[in-house]
């Protein structure tokens, strides 16, 4: 339908303000060239607005609706209302939607005092959120080592003879073999462990390598996992759930650092990390996650939603308490894509925590990367809120469910340094 003069004042008589917002939206400002219609709209919008400022309570949520529709088509370019309306509107709006919503069009009208304070607003939080990202931290190396490890628990040495080659493990007590070598038999690298049984009684293992891949290569991942695995807490950790939410905070924070402990591990056996991609970075942290709980299994490339995630997080029920995606850093444009496939394909109506774990393999200047990865998250349209730096590379945010935008999820953006 073409909007007309006849058509905006009959609508506006009537009341029907949607009708004539979707027509502006349709027809865009070529209705402007028509200087009888471009009077029309001055009128309906004046007439508009006093509508939604005498309205009551039942009538401002309908009215709302249209004042979505209109900013909405403002913003996008499809009619673009003149400064003034632009104004009013944002004035309407600014009590009910975010400043990270209104900046882009308040940021275009600083002459006004409510533009103005929203800009600053904006633009504060944005500059805050980077300058939090580059402060430095000091971790606290007492909180990552273990209380109940006392001495050298275990032991690893490679071995070559007639052109083959194999890991030994030492184990302080055999009364862990079996489920050591359960563990280790889930490395990527290894093919094969077998229990030997020496001349004297005693027992350790042997590990076979893939075909493929180096000794040293195999020794440095038998380590790093032994490492993870002898570092944990024995008691077998209880995630405290929630009814609503499915995981508690404390326990989400308390997989997290599960998830950071063994990434900062993993960044000191650079020669491994620089063989590794996606998919064996997802590998090694479901082992060593699928591991921490009798009561909570981890797995990786499992359907869910509309995809196979990376990492999954599950109760005794079968229920997930976590969605996680690991990614190579290679840019803030494949970060957004990330996120975007994190919350189109993995998070369903359900979720409520995600993570994001991003690994950097080639670039130089890791603190950089930081910024520009928190400002990715920060300026997504889902974003609700940054949350803060929760660790020196671990950054929490609250998003909105794309399926559902009344339900929130949180998310945590974890980065590990490989150069």
């Amino acid at each position: 339908m073409i909007l007309s003069q006849e058509i905006i004042y009959q609508n506006l008589s009537a009341a029907k303000y949607t009708e004539i917002i979707t027509l502006l939206h349709q027809n865009g400002n070529s209705l402007d060239l028509d200087p009888s219609v471009a009077l029309a709209i001055r009128v309906f919008m004046d007439e508009f607005f006093k509508a939604i400022a005498n309205a009551d309570l039942l009538a401002s949520n309908e009215l709302n609706q249209d004042l979505d529709i209109l900013y909405i088509s403002h913003r996008q370019g499809n009619y673009v209302l003149q400064d003034e309306h632009a104004v009013h509107l944002i004035n309407l709006l600014h009590p009910r939607v975010s400043d990270k919503d209104l900046y882009p069009v308040a940021k275009e009208h600083l002459s006004d005092p409510v533009c103005l304070e929203i800009t600053k607003r904006y633009e504060e939080r944005i500059l805050k959120a980077k300058q939090i990202a580059a402060q430095p931290y000091r971790p606290d190396f007492n909180a990552l080592s273990s209380k109940n490890l006392v001495g050298q628990k275990f032991e690893v040495e490679s071995r070559t003879r007639d052109g083959n080659s194999w890991v030994k493990v030492f184990l302080r007590t055999e009364e862990l073999l079996d489920t050591v070598a359960e563990h280790l038999r889930k490395l990527t690298s290894v093919d094969g462990v077998n229990i030997t049984t020496k001349s004297n009684g005693k027992k350790d293992l042997t590990v076979y390598p893939k075909r493929l891949y180096g000794i040293e290569e195999v020794e440095d991942e038998v380590k790093l996992n032994l490492n993870n695995y002898f570092s944990r807490n024995e008691a077998d950790p209880i995630f405290r759930e929630e009814i609503l939410s499915g995981i508690s905070d404390v326990a989400y924070f308390q997989i997290l650092d599960y998830m950071l402990k063994l990434g900062m591990g993993l960044e000191g056996f650079k020669g491994l990390s620089e063989k590794m991609d996606e998919e064996r970075y997802r590998d090694y942290f479901v082992n060593y996650l699928d591991s921490l709980s009798n009561s909570h299994t981890a797995t990786g490339e499992t359907f869910h939603g509309s995809g196979k995630s990376d990492i999954l997080i599950r109760n005794a029920e079968k229920e997930v308490l976590l969605v996680a995606e690991c990614k190579l850093w290679n840019g803030a444009g494949y970060l957004g894509e990330a996120v975007d496939q994190l919350f189109e394909r993995y998070v369903t109506w359900r979720d409520g925590k995600a993570a994001l774990l991003i690994f950097n393999t080639k670039i130089i200047g890791f603190t950089r990367i930081i910024d520009i990865a928190v400002e990715v998250l920060i300026t997504h349209p889902l974003c609700i809120s940054y949350d803060g730096q929760r660790k020196e590379t671990s950054f929490s945010f609250t998003f909105r469910n794309l399926k559902d935008p009344l339900r929130s999820i949180k998310l945590e953006l974890v980065m590990f340094n490989f150069v």
